[in-house]
């Protein structure tokens, strides 16, 4: 996993990087790299991540009595998949339109943001994202356990029968 997310995070910054080449300036290059080294001087001994096991203990009482001020849970998968099920009093914005500004708009920087998917893959880039933006984000590792091959189990929300809702 630690692979995956350096070779993300390398590869957006290949990306930013390669923009920038166009405009030639030698000053937002220097941004791109002060943001990576930035980002990693952050990242926590756990990778940012949390379990699901741990999510539940420390954070889903006061999600699911829609008190807690102190964070939010946004679910990344999109409109049909969250319909379907999802967590509670969590928020939905699928992953394609996470930086789009009226999105960004629902995220506050002065709390935490849970960030859950099927399997944790796509909520690990999008915390990488989300971070170098300034956010305080954690992803929950193996989100809900959905893998795309069901022939690989995942310990996630589902397999754990924590408690899901559905519109």
């Amino acid at each position: 996993m630690l692979l995956f997310v350096l070779f993300i995070v390398i590869i957006i910054f290949m990306i930013i990087n390669n923009s920038m080449k166009k405009s030639k300036s030698k000053k937002e290059s220097c941004d791109v790299l002060s943001l990576a080294r930035k980002y990693i001087q952050k990242t926590q001994k756990d990778w940012n991540y949390i379990l699901p096991s741990d999510f539940f203990k420390n954070y889903y009482g006061s999600l699911e009595k829609s008190v807690n001020k102190d964070f939010i849970l946004v679910d990344i998968r999109d409109s049909v998949s969250f319909s379907n099920f999802h967590i509670k009093n969590s928020i939905n914005i699928f992953w394609l339109d996470l930086l789009k500004d009226e999105n960004l708009k629902k995220l506050p920087k002065n709390k935490k943001i849970f960030l859950i998917c099927y399997v944790g893959h796509t909520s690990s880039q999008a915390m990488v994202l989300l971070k170098c933006l300034g956010y305080d984000v954690t992803s929950i590792k193996f989100g809900y356990g959905i893998s795309p091959d069901p022939n690989i189990k995942v310990a996630g929300w589902i397999q754990n029968n924590y408690p899901l809702v559905a519109e």
